[in-house]
């Protein structure tokens, strides 16, 4: 392990990571369905994806009990796993009923933790450990790092900067040559792309969670009509419940 003005930080939001999971119920070793998780834990939650430009990762905002989560559908599914994670810390750790931007130019000691929150909620420094062993890995290459990131459902950045600047397994040289054409590489080791790619066209505005639960709610219990509760979740970007779609109606 790297040793630096950092590391302190790190080992506190690693243990907070560990503890929300065992919280939930889940050890320090399982892969994380972090939407699924996140929706189910915390029943307040509403999930919004939608593009936000390429400066912007997600935003997040609790006023009293509500709290809402917006994730870039424009980045990949692995930074968006991490963008969720990130926003969490901010939800579940800090007072703050502002909205909270998170982008490329975030430097605050707030970002800083929220980031080390993520990188070990998706993937614990025990779990790396164990992986590694399981694995027989006594040097990081490309595949190794592809099989794991895919593991462990984290994007190939977010697996690189840990594998660098966290654990220090792999220099600086390894680092920049490792990060082009990931894409190309996972399909030849048999993987698919999903991880690698933004939302598709259909899920480019979508949404999960509470909003969607209440909504419903209310139009069971005769408070709203069915107008007004189609038009609430057309606000949310959910046509395919409205207009009855299945998932598999979508491109994926």
């Amino acid at each position: 392990m790297k040793h630096d003005n950092n590391i302190m930080g790190y080992l506190e939001t690693n243990q907070l990571a560990e503890k929300l999971r065992r919280r939930w119920g889940f050890d320090n070793y399982s892969p994380l369905d972090i939407f699924s998780i996140a929706i189910e834990k915390l029943p307040n939650l509403t999930l919004i994806l939608l593009p936000l430009g390429k400066n912007i990762s997600g935003c997040c905002s609790k006023i009293n009990n509500d709290q809402l989560i917006l994730i870039n559908s424009e980045h990949s599914k692995g930074r968006q796993n991490f963008t969720l994670a990130h926003e969490l810390y901010h939800l579940i750790y800090e007072d703050n009923e502002e909205w909270l931007i998170c982008g490329h130019d975030a430097n605050s000691s707030s970002e800083e933790e929220a980031n080390n929150f993520a990188s070990s909620l998706l993937m614990p420094d025990g779990a790396l450990s164990e992986y590694e062993r399981n694995n027989n890995i006594d040097k990081w290459d490309l595949e190794n790092i592809i099989h794991c990131e895919q593991f462990f459902q984290i994007s190939h950045d977010a697996m690189l900067y840990r594998l660098r600047f966290i654990n220090d397994v792999i220099n600086y040289d390894e680092f920049k040559k490792y990060r082009p054409g990931v894409k190309n590489e996972a399909m030849k080791l048999g993987f698919g792309t999903e991880l690698y790619d933004p939302s598709p066209d259909g899920k480019k505005y979508f949404s999960f969670g509470n909003y969607i639960r209440l909504t419903e709610k209310a139009f069971e219990n005769n408070e709203i009509s069915i107008g007004k509760k189609n038009e609430l979740l057309l606000d949310v970007f959910r046509s395919d419940i409205i207009y009855n779609l299945k998932e598999g109606d979508f491109i994926d």
